[in-house]
């Protein structure tokens, strides 16, 4: 695998899809390689993972047209998932032996599959980077490994919607210096002022948006040896914050939270104009705003500037990742290569697996992308020179993480817990998922 260069720019050209050679079938886990010795030439057969809406599997299968267009006579067989089916389809497909050669990954999952023995440190791999920045490449990186390169980068922010903010007689933050509890006085400033609620309190469950306010006041929520980085007092703040916000009218009552949480996103009520804020990464705004038929504005988490530090982060939107069993390890690392690197892959990709990792073709597809993706890049521009290094990659058993915090987070809001039992059981059920 080629290292990048320190100042991020290629030294050769993008347009090598036309050498590549890659193909597709079911892997036989029991045929394939250890993943040793390099990368070796095989049967040219792949499987192909990944999760997403239509729209994304109906792009990734023209990029792998395209791919296949340039290496006649290979084959690709494409598995696309949604998300929450696509993590069962795995860990039944790796428990098996028979991971597929090429897969995407998320950062909540990626050390655990490499934990398995299931990922190929991709240093194995012919693959191009040095269009890519170090602390990107480093998010999929540990214990001196590569087991995944991020598809590109998105950040956390809290998307508005400025006309009900405007019908609330409420002046828009100033995201630059608003602190949680000036949070806390705006959206229950919306919420008396019209018939929109201010926030949905949908995200307040969200691991990762906790671990901003974490990271704010110099904690985090994982170490970088994969223990909990945050003080109990920090998350007693965090659900005391909930409690706050719910009390002063800021998110709607528990029943109406739970059932804003079961219909899903479309139906959230910020997709519906029925709420004027909610916090999402920045490459979820396009299926928000196309829902909702109006425009968004983005603003920084409050806290960013009246805290220890900033708490944002650019985080991998996910990651390609190869199988340590694939059948052809040459051809799985031309078809990551591909998909990081090809005018033809991220002409289709744009930004919807996060603005693109290769800094070059971040670049050029820039004034291609539509208006939505287009006002997450101009965030992740506006944020990125006050941002700090991002965390570890989390450790093995933080997949379980994201159901915890919902399951407390449900137990504070109807009342069955009080914040400091609710802080316990969160570490308790954490420490037992990834064995601390």
């Amino acid at each position: 695998m080629r290292k990048p260069n320190p100042s991020g720019v290629s030294r050769r050209t993008l347009a090598k899809a036309g050498i590549f050679g890659a193909a597709a079938a079911p892997l036989l886990a029991a045929c394939g390689n250890d993943g040793g010795g390099g990368a070796e030439e095989g049967d040219g057969e792949l499987d192909f993972w990944w999760w997403g809406s239509d729209p994304r599997h109906e792009y990734t299968q023209q990029i792998i047209d395209a791919f296949l267009a340039k290496n006649e006579g290979v084959t690709i067989k494409p598995s696309p998932s949604e998300f929450d089916s696509y993590w069962d389809a795995l860990n039944v497909s790796v428990s098996g032996n028979n991971a597929p050669d090429v897969l995407q990954q998320d950062d909540r999952y990626l050390r655990d599959y490499a934990d398995k023995n299931a990922l190929l440190p991709l240093e194995d791999l012919d693959i191009d980077l040095s269009n890519i920045e170090e602390a990107t490449l480093k998010t999929g990186q540990f214990d001196g490994k590569t087991y995944g390169i991020p598809t590109g980068v998105n950040a956390f922010a809290l998307l508005v919607n400025p006309a009900i903010v405007e019908a609330a007689g409420v002046a828009m933050p100033d995201d630059t210096a608003w602190s949680w509890e000036d949070f806390l006085t705006f959206t229950a400033a919306v919420s008396a002022g019209g018939d929109a609620i201010g926030s949905s309190g949908l995200s307040l469950s969200n691991e990762s948006l906790f671990n901003v306010f974490a990271r704010q006041k110099g904690e985090s929520l994982y170490t970088d040896e994969g223990t909990l980085g945050f003080t109990d007092a920090t998350m007693n703040e965090w659900w005391q914050l909930v409690l706050d916000l719910q009390a002063a009218g800021g998110i709607p009552e528990s029943s109406k939270i739970v059932e804003y949480a079961a219909a899903g996103q479309d139906q959230s009520p910020l997709a519906t104009g029925t709420g004027a804020s909610e916090f999402y990464w920045t490459n979820q705004i396009g299926a928000i705003q196309t829902v909702l038929g109006s425009d968004l504005v983005l603003l920084r988490p409050p806290g960013e500037f009246t805290g220890v530090q900033p708490g944002l982060y650019l985080k991998s939107a996910m990651f390609w990742s190869a199988a340590r069993t694939t059948s052809d390890q040459a051809a799985a690392g031309k078809l990551i290569d591909f998909l990081l690197n090809s005018d033809e892959s991220l002409d289709l990709m744009l930004g919807d697996r996060g603005l693109p990792a290769n800094i070059a073709q971040r670049e050029r597809v820039l004034p291609l992308l539509p208006a939505d993706q287009k006002l997450g890049a101009d965030f992740v521009a506006a944020i990125t020179p006050d941002l700090g290094e991002g965390p570890a990659v989390p450790p093995v058993g933080s997949g379980a993480a994201a159901d915890i915090m919902r399951g407390v987070y449900e137990g504070l809001l109807f009342g069955t817990a009080t914040v400091e039992e609710s802080t316990a059981s969160f570490i308790d059920q954490v420490n037992t998922a990834i064995g601390a």
